[in-house]
C-alpha cells in the first residue's frame, strides 16, 4: 500500500475468487491506515460494465462499485463495516440487494449502504465482508460475468 498519495493500480479478479480483494482489505486493516486526509481508507470493488445492448434495455450502463469502508478516521478498524453501493439505482440499491444474515441495509442521505454487523468481541471476518460486497454488486448486475471484476485501494477519501 502506498503512503505517497499515488493512485493505487486496479487488481483484476474473478467473481468466484475474490481472495485478492480479501488480501487488500486485510492489508489496509492491519496497517490501520488513516488515509491521505485522515478520514480513513476504502477498498473499491468494481463490477464489469454491462454489455451495451443489455444496458439499453436495463438502463444500467454505469459502472457499479462497492466502496468498503475498511478504516475510519485516524485509521480505526471496527464494526460495523459499511459498504457504499454506487450504482445506477442510487439510494434504492441497498433495498434491491436485500439482506444477508448478520447484515443490514440502509439508504440515508441519498446513498445506499449494506452494513456488516458485529461487536467489539467479534473477530473481523474479512472474507464475509468481501463476499458481501461482491454479492451485492452481482445481485444488482443480473447475471454478471465471471471475469472483468477489479478492485483497488482508495486512500483519498474525504468524509463529512
Amino acid at each position: 500500500m502506498r503512503k505517497d498519495g499515488a493512485v493505487e493500480k486496479w487488481v483484476p479478479f474473478r467473481r468466484s475468487r475474490p481472495d485478492r480483494v480479501v488480501d487488500l482489505v486485510r492489508r489496509v486493516a492491519e496497517a490501520r491506515d488513516p488515509g491521505e486526509h485522515g478520514h480513513g481508507v476504502e477498498v473499491v470493488v468494481e463490477a464489469p460494465r454491462t454489455k451495451w445492448w443489455k444496458a439499453l434495455f436495463n438502463r444500467d450502463d454505469k459502472l457499479a462499485q462497492a466502496r468498503i469502508v475498511v478504516t475510519r478516521e485516524g485509521g480505526e478498524v471496527r464494526y460495523p463495516f459499511d459498504i457504499q453501493l454506487v450504482t445506477a439505482y442510487g439510494a434504492n440499491a441497498a433495498h434491491r440487494v436485500g439482506t444477508r444474515q448478520g447484515w443490514a441495509v440502509s439508504n440515508s442521505a441519498g446513498l445506499a449502504f449494506v452494513i456488516q454487523k458485529g461487536t467489539h468481541r467479534t473477530e473481523f471476518d474479512f472474507e464475509e465482508l468481501t463476499a458481501g460486497a461482491v454479492a451485492a454488486l452481482a445481485r444488482l448486475r443480473r447475471k454478471p460475468r465471471e471475469r472483468g471484476w477489479r478492485a483497488r485501494i482508495d486512500r483519498s477519501v474525504r468524509r463529512s
